[in-house]
């Protein structure tokens, strides 16, 4: 009876350690992405871009946006032109920070999947999706250009 007692609560304590231990899956995937992201978000910082034309497509639900023309003075969007023309209100993003703050959000939210890739050479988001459950529209964004005011260009 002793035996079997000890090999009992041996299997509960190992058993145990192993839901444990798996509870951190989700939370080492989300670290993974949020440190994927912060890293991104530095280069892209690192550029020191503040003047900038920002040029992406856009679905969100059934609006779809064919460019989305941003240009941003300071770090603040100066003017906006979509084609087809929709409010201000339907887009996601404005300047490449609010792309990330977008992305961000994502991160560790339980009623969506996400995905976001960056730019290799300036870590500016490159494209981004996410479905959502329930009436939440699904959101897609893919960067066309972006192209600094004193001539660079990505």
């Amino acid at each position: 009876m002793d035996t079997y007692l000890a090999r009992y609560f041996f299997f509960l304590l190992v058993f145990g350690a192993l839901l444990g231990g798996g509870c951190d899956f989700g939370n080492g995937a989300e670290n993974q992405a949020r440190d994927r992201l912060e890293r991104a978000r530095e280069q892209w910082q690192e550029q020191d871009i503040q003047d900038y034309r920002f040029v992406y497509r856009q679905q969100r639900g059934e609006i779809i946006v064919d460019t989305a023309e941003v240009f941003v003075r300071g770090g603040q969007v100066d003017s906006i032109h979509t084609e087809p023309e929709v409010s201000e209100d339907e887009l996601l993003v404005g300047t490449i920070e609010s792309f990330f703050d977008l992305i961000e959000a994502r991160i560790g939210e339980d009623e969506s999947q996400f995905g976001a890739n960056f730019d290799q050479e300036k870590g500016f988001p490159i494209e981004y999706n996410a479905g959502f459950q329930g009436d939440r529209r699904n959101q897609d964004i893919i960067t066309v250009s972006v192209e600094a005011q004193d001539g660079g260009s990505s």
